[in-house]
């Protein structure tokens, strides 16, 4: 609605004020490739470059060329991120008896994963969802009575049936195991 386009980019100018420079940088930076993956475009994999490019679909051989000299000038393949070569992208890499996969592998990115995902696992296993908000409630001794943790929840539960808190679960599983 034009008439609420002045609040907002006062409103967007006054959140900005709040960022550093490097962030807002970093901000814009991730806008503008976001825009180009969306477009359908690459990010040049070049190390210090990562120009966004916007070439013709189906094409394979990319080159960093950018406008206004942008570019670094570096020609690669857009399946595989790799330098530009014929055939399939697997095989350049399996017939030097290199690394068989095309795509660099951040060591530290790929360790914080696996954290990650045995988090997951470990909440998976050892959680219920609270029925009303779903965040995830750990049951680590006592009773059948849960309360959800979130302020804005509060549910109270029986962690047997997965109800509301009621006279019949206190009853008949208050003490279950």
């Amino acid at each position: 609605c034009h008439q609420y386009l002045g609040i907002l980019k006062t409103h967007v100018v006054f959140v900005f004020c709040f960022l550093f420079f490097e962030q807002y940088n970093r901000y814009q930076q991730y806008g503008a490739e976001e825009c180009v993956l969306q477009m359908g475009g690459v990010l040049c994999p070049s190390p210090g470059c990562g120009a966004g490019l916007l070439p013709e679909p189906g094409m394979r051989k990319v080159t960093c060329e950018g406008g206004s000299s942008l570019g670094c000038g570096f020609v690669f393949c857009r399946d595989c991120k790799e330098a530009y070569h014929e055939g399939e992208c697997g095989t350049l890499f399996e017939a030097s008896g290199a690394v068989t996969q095309a795509y660099r592998v951040d060591q530290k990115a790929a360790e914080q994963a696996r954290w990650e995902e045995a988090s997951k696992e470990t909440i998976k296993k050892t959680t219920k969802p609270c029925p009303r908000c779903h965040v995830p409630v750990e049951k680590n001794g006592g009773c059948m009575h849960m309360a959800c943790p979130q302020p804005q929840c509060g549910l109270q539960w029986c962690w047997a049936c997965g109800c509301e808190w009621n006279r019949a679960c206190m009853g008949d599983h208050w003490f279950d195991v």
